[in-house]
């Protein structure tokens, strides 16, 4: 062993802190988090042939992206994670075909993708438009007016959303109850968040109005819904395993930090002790939620950005997979996403899966652990099924539960920003990817991978110009990962 391999292994000195014993293994990129962005970036690096290494809290990767088979042995699979995907996830399509994983249409063109409970009384799209149209004529023009107002950069107007709740900006507006209640059964079910606790911001993100042609949805540029019968957790399973050599397991950063030679310090806590990675470039592909319990002193990144991102809402909510039995799926006929004036969103989570059992995947707000209580909001559910598919509770077998830990994206209280300076960095040495980068990247799988695709991407087109830069040749440019031409697998259902 050479003499400086041996002193980097035995003592290394960061501030004037000695790491005593303390093995450093020196690479050029350094990738904070395993989860789908994380994978999609170290699977983007592989294939440029960018040495680099990926630590992980957990003793597996993919973040909140997994499915498993349900413990009752009835031949159903639980996405614990993301569930469906649209058309315009084109990352996620493209990941799907390469891997030649099949995913299903669940929508007959012309289908609605919504159906609505509104005061107990099922009401297709088309219906729930026109009767909110006709009772929130005014409320809803006013919604449109203001969110074509709200990126024109005046002060006081983006003063204004941050410090307005929905609930105060919908009962100025004269929003009447039914659309009130659906409005805050939407948030509660998507957050676990009542609309008292919520800016305008949130409101303008995810209700889009056509004025003109009277018409407005809940979630934009849901056109499409595809599911993945074995899971969407298959994506991250086959990232995890093309990658597998360059993921350190069980891996808890502690720090990070700069280093002699512009270079950044990862010190992470693993199973056998302290490790230090040293890289030349940072991907930070954890929640912010992660910078909680990090030391972070690193160039250009101030006290004020780190608390801002530490201190942004994180939401809890609860999935709730309800499992029936054979002879379900003639009574339930509802291929799209259910939402009620209760605060739940239910969805057929079974197509194409084997056997003749179905799933009811529910989304809701927070609920306490106890059983009584989780055994009381499956019956409320079950009562709200029985206003629209009459004698399904006779199918019904059981139900297992996953807690859904929702990312900031989107989740923001009366005073909170929206924009976090974090997120906005251009660093030589750190970017984020996943949640932290702000803007179309926030939230859902494909907000990960098309994160981490452009990202990665464009760190790579500047390296390539800053090696043609010193070295005066004209070399080749980074291989970027183009669309499969493998067609993709869908079956119409």
């Amino acid at each position: 062993m050479g003499l400086f391999k041996y002193a980097l292994l035995t003592t290394i000195t960061v501030f004037g802190t000695a790491w005593a014993g303390v093995p450093v293994v020196k690479t050029e990129v350094a990738i904070i988090g395993a989860g789908a962005a994380g994978l999609e970036a170290a699977d983007l690096l592989r294939q440029a042939g960018v040495d680099h290494v990926v630590l992980e809290s957990e003793d597996h990767a993919g973040g909140r992206v997994s499915s498993r088979p349900d413990v009752d042995s009835m031949g159903l699979t639980l996405d614990e994670g993301a569930n469906l995907i649209n058309s315009i996830d084109k990352t996620v399509l493209r990941l799907l075909n390469g891997f030649e994983i099949p995913y299903i249409r669940r929508l007959p063109p012309g289908t609605d993708h919504m159906q609505y409970l509104i005061n107990g009384k099922h009401y297709t799209q088309g219906a729930a438009e026109r009767l909110l149209f006709a009772t929130n004529y005014l409320v809803l023009s006013q919604i449109a007016w203001d969110a074509r107002l709200r990126d024109n950069g005046d002060v006081q107007r983006e003063r204004w959303m941050v410090n307005t709740s929905i609930a105060t900006y919908l009962k100025k507006s004269g929003a009447d109850s039914a659309f009130i209640h659906l409005v805050d059964s939407f948030f509660w079910s998507e957050y676990g968040r009542r609309i008292e606790d919520l800016n305008l911001h949130v409101l303008f993100d995810y209700l889009g109005v056509d004025y003109e042609g009277q018409h407005f949805k809940f979630i934009p540029y849901f056109d499409e819904a595809f599911q993945v019968p074995g899971g969407l957790g298959q994506i991250v399973d086959r990232l995890e395993a093309r990658n597998h050599e360059s993921i350190r397991y069980s891996h808890s950063v502690r720090s990070i930090v700069d280093a002699p030679n512009q270079t950044v310090l990862v010190t992470a806590q693993a199973p056998g002790g302290p490790v230090q990675i040293e890289a030349k470039q940072i991907i930070f592909a954890a929640p912010l939620h992660a910078l909680q319990s990090l030391n972070v002193e690193v160039a250009g990144i101030t006290p004020e950005m780190l608390n801002e991102a530490k201190n942004m809402t994180y939401a809890r909510g609860v999935k709730m997979h309800l499992k029936f039995s054979k002879g379900f799926r003639g009574l339930y006929k509802f291929p799209g996403i259910f939402m009620t004036d209760s605060g739940e969103q239910i969805w057929l989570s079974s197509l194409g899966q084997d056997g003749d059992a179905g799933l009811l995947t529910v989304l809701t707000g927070p609920l306490l652990h106890h059983p009584l209580e989780e055994r009381a909001f499956v019956e409320r559910v079950l009562r709200q099924l029985e206003k629209i598919a009459p004698g399904v509770s006779k199918f019904y077998v059981s139900f297992e539960r996953t807690d859904a830990s929702h990312s900031y994206s989107g989740a923001f209280r009366p005073g909170e920003v929206r924009d976090v300076r974090l997120n906005d960095i251009d660093l030589p040495n750190w970017f984020g990817v996943g949640e932290a980068p702000g803007g179309d990247f926030q939230g859902y799988l494909e907000g990960a991978l098309l994160s981490a695709k452009e990202r990665v991407s464009h760190w790579l087109s500047l390296r390539d110009l800053a090696t043609q830069c010193e070295t005066g040749l004209h070399a080749k440019p980074a291989k970027k990962p183009g669309r499969s031409g493998i067609h993709a697998r869908v079956m119409n259902y």
